[in-house]
């Protein structure tokens, strides 16, 4: 975070009932990530703003998400690592 910006508080988790496990804040664009053990990350501005959100659901080769205990963005691309308590380790990146 830069210091010359107010401080901004924000609610991440908790209105869903899941508590936070996992955060991380990229390195040069203005977004962070946080992470649940309820199964889903949500991706905000710094501002608070909600942007995305991946959540757990069956697909053809199973479980997508498991409980997110890790989360680092790569130093300079839009591309987050998301480890998990199943010992899974996600990539994610950004449309292009």
């Amino acid at each position: 975070l830069h210091r010359n910006c107010p401080w901004t508080v924000c609610q991440a988790h908790g209105k869903h009932g899941a508590s936070l496990t996992a955060f991380s804040v990229h390195s040069m664009i203005p977004v962070l990530a946080t992470g649940s053990h309820a199964q889903f990350i949500k991706l905000m501005t710094l501002d608070g703003e909600d942007t995305a959100s991946i959540k757990y659901h069956d697909g053809f080769l199973g479980q997508r998400i498991g409980p997110v205990s890790y989360l680092s963005f790569h130093p300079f691309r839009p591309i987050l690592a998301a480890g998990a308590t199943d010992s899974i380790v996600a990539i994610y990146t950004a449309d292009s």
